[in-house]
């Protein structure tokens, strides 16, 4: 009896073995990622005023969380020397999601040239918008 008692033991462990087998369940999670998106620019125009030594221009832009700090106007001769930096202030623009900003660069003390300036914005928490770029001719 103990004999049979012990292959029938055996055969069942045998079977539960084969039972064992795993399974494996994959699937995909969405990972929600945060869209941060800072000011940009749309659009610039700028013209010369010779006549004062000036270029004068606007930009249009566009800031998705209405927190404008600041915009950067950085001007280069033509070997690529900056020659001046502006920051200006417009946290009087806070609030304001989109609209336009009118910009000068007094260019009198000069020499002849080339210069190229770019043109960029900043927000609250240091974003940068696109830049943009103009090129003027001092005579």
């Amino acid at each position: 009896m103990k004999r049979i008692m012990g292959a029938i033991l055996v055969g069942f462990a045998i079977m539960l073995a084969g039972c064992g087998s795993e399974v494996q369940v994959s699937a995909t999670v969405p990972v929600v990622v945060p869209v941060v998106s800072g000011p940009g620019i749309d659009s610039m125009s700028f013209s010369l005023d010779t006549a004062r030594h000036f270029v004068v221009g606007a930009v249009n832009f566009s800031a998705p969380h209405a927190d404008l700090d600041s915009m950067t106007i950085v001007v280069a001769d033509n070997r690529g020397q900056e020659v001046a930096r502006t920051l200006t202030d417009l946290r009087s623009f806070a609030g304001y999601a989109a609209g336009t900003i009118s910009f000068s660069i007094d260019y009198i003390a000069y020499l002849p040239g080339t210069y190229t300036f770019t043109l960029y914005l900043t927000d609250r928490t240091g974003l940068l918008s696109n830049p943009v770029y103009g090129t003027f001719v001092v005579i």
